[in-house]
């Protein structure tokens, strides 16, 4: 299931949005379940409670918080959600890049442009939704990387930590969880040998921790005397220049 969030203050707009949304992923038979705000405030409100969203349609100029504040906040909590911004004005456009947009679309909609910017932004979160596997007590399950905050282990048991203030356990050691995810497309650091962090949800780095955001809150791990220059550098590799180092 593809959840997918409208923000836009225009009722009229929100409405023909979201039946372009629904059309265009019967097309596609992909499942979606869309919310719709209209205001950034009451987004931002839903996603500190813990809602979460693969595509994000933001309207840019919006009363009390507008697309680009509202962006900053967003990003603050889902650093991998895909935005596509709207508005029917092009001067945002360096501000925009700061807080990485997936799209533009002009208002009023272009049909055309919107099922390719709509298809290529399911194409993009199929290429990313790589699971890990585990077993534990007999079960085997198996969580989206993109969930996993960040893996924790502790006497010989692996706990996995969720952005939704969820966790799971299972016997094993981190050096093999690490291994194992060396070839998918998610981003983690081994900041500490009981530490596997999620990139996606790191919100800066001073000289001997990083600052984790997920589910409204925020909390620090330490990084390991011995990692921490590299840590700093496998950070910059993967932000690519982006600000995220204090």
């Amino acid at each position: 299931m593809l959840k997918i969030a409208i923000c836009d203050d225009n009722t009229t707009f929100t409405g023909s949005l979201e039946t372009a949304v629904m059309r265009e992923s019967r097309d596609l038979a992909i499942q979606v379940e869309t919310d719709v705000f209209f205001g950034g405030d009451t987004l931002l409100a839903a996603m500190r409670e813990g809602q979460r969203y693969g595509i994000i349609f933001l309207d840019i100029e919006m009363e009390n918080v507008d697309g680009i504040r509202a962006a900053h906040g967003i990003r603050e909590m889902d650093r991998s959600v895909l935005l596509i911004y709207v508005s029917g004005y092009d001067q945002y456009l360096r501000e925009l890049f700061e807080v990485e947009p997936f799209r533009f679309l002009s208002k009023p909609l272009d049909t055309e442009r919107f099922r390719r910017y709509f298809r290529e932004a399911c194409q993009r979160i199929g290429e990313t939704e790589v699971y890990f596997q585990f077993a534990f007590n007999r079960r085997m399950r198996k969580l989206a990387l993109k969930d996993i905050v960040y893996f924790e282990s502790r006497n010989r048991v692996v706990y996995i930590f969720l952005q939704d203030g969820g966790w799971e356990q299972f016997y094993g050691k981190l050096n093999d969880v690490e291994e194992s995810i060396l070839e998918s497309r998610s981003y983690f650091l081994r900041i500490h040998q009981s530490f596997l962090v999620n990139y996606d949800y790191i919100r800066n780095m001073n000289f001997s921790g990083i600052l984790l955001c997920f589910g409204g809150k925020e909390m620090e791990l330490k990084i390991s005397e011995d990692r921490q220059k590299s840590v700093r550098q496998r950070l910059c590799e993967i932000a690519g220049g982006k600000t995220v180092i204090e």
